[in-house]
């Protein structure tokens, strides 16, 4: 068995670990946080942390026993030498952080890769040619359930006919992931039609982050109508496809998965309809699917596993992003390439 892999974080606030403090998402996710993948996973040695915040460096200290925290990857490089590393701060300081790195053979990002996608192609395009993995936290496509049902969808509900989707907390943080979402499921994107122009948040999680009304034409045939929610009332990341032989349903971020068969109309004789009164939960089993995206990248690294959510994968979702911003301003119908 090999040495465990040499692991540092660079940026240690919520995503990396201080969502894992809600009881609910601790509930709902076994290993919610970056932090609480790398505390148990025998393939990753997390032994350093990297943040501004004297506060989050204390914390990385003291809760997870971390022995290398400094403020800046200058400082770093002295003193450690990475094989992996864990990116979670903005995407326009992160090639500069990696410059200091010599000996990293892999990344694990989170999304966006960038808020302009040229910024998002550098990335990736750097990290090819320094020999990098790229893995992307997009952390559905490590949901062992998820996965089954992107294998298996189109025969138990037939082609789609149409598909709804709602996100919230902005276009780059929740509309990339229910983006991505739909391409993992129901296949490439096509062409795209913003409906309004950009509506910008009060306090986004991404600074410029906005929310758009926009249609996402498939390669498969299928339309999906992605709406924005506030969610100031309340949240969702949700999906709702229509297929040919029933009704897929996936609500609650993709924690209640439900599937609805046909059968015979209620209300008129000899026609047929979706059972929405009859339907079958589906086990998405989303809880390990951030451990299960680490346990992607070692097998990678270890026996050249194909990776399942790659950075050039995340560039086709953030390309859709961008065609949604740029139908917005000419208030044209946007082809992808």
């Amino acid at each position: 068995m090999s040495a465990p892999l040499r692991t540092v974080v660079i940026g240690f606030g919520g995503i990396a670990a201080g969502l894992g403090e809600d009881p609910l998402m601790a509930q709902a996710f076994a290993y919610p946080t970056h932090a609480s993948v790398l505390a148990k996973h025998p393939a990753f040695s997390w032994e350093a942390v990297v943040d501004l915040s004297d506060k989050a460096l204390e914390q990385a200290s003291e809760n997870w026993q971390i022995p290398i925290c400094v403020r800046d990857v200058e400082e770093l490089a002295s003193r450690y030498d990475p094989e992996i590393a864990v990116i979670t701060i903005p995407s326009d300081l992160r090639l500069a952080e990696l410059n200091h790195l010599k000996s990293l053979r892999a990344v694990i990002a989170e999304k966006p890769l960038g808020m302009k996608l040229m910024h998002a192609e550098q990335f990736v395009q750097t990290c090819e040619q320094r020999n990098l993995v790229v893995q992307v936290n997009y952390w559905r496509r490590g949901a062992v359930g998820l996965r089954d049902l992107a294998a298996s969808l189109f025969s138990h509900t037939g082609r789609p006919q149409a598909a709804f989707a709602t996100y919230g907390g902005g276009l780059f943080n929740n509309g990339s992931h229910i983006i991505d979402f739909v391409r993992m499921l129901l296949g490439e994107v096509i062409s795209v039609q913003a409906y309004g122009p950009p509506c910008a948040l009060d306090n986004p999680a991404l600074k410029g982050d906005v929310h758009i009304p926009f249609l996402l034409c498939l390669e498969c045939g299928a339309n999906v109508f992605v709406a924005p929610l506030e969610y100031e009332n309340y949240r969702e990341v949700g999906l709702d496809i229509w297929g040919e032989r029933g009704r897929l349903t996936l609500f609650q971020e993709t924690l209640l998965g439900r599937h609805y068969p046909i059968a015979e109309n209620r209300g008129l004789t000899g026609e047929r309809e979706i059972a929405t009164d009859a339907g079958a939960a589906v086990d998405t089993r989303v809880s390990n699917a951030l451990y299960d995206l680490y346990d992607n990248l070692a097998a990678n690294l270890s026996i050249g596993a194909d990776l399942w959510s790659s950075g050039s994968s995340a560039l086709q979702s953030e390309a859709v992003v961008d065609a949604v911003l740029r139908s917005a301003e000419c208030r044209q119908s946007v082809a992808l390439h």
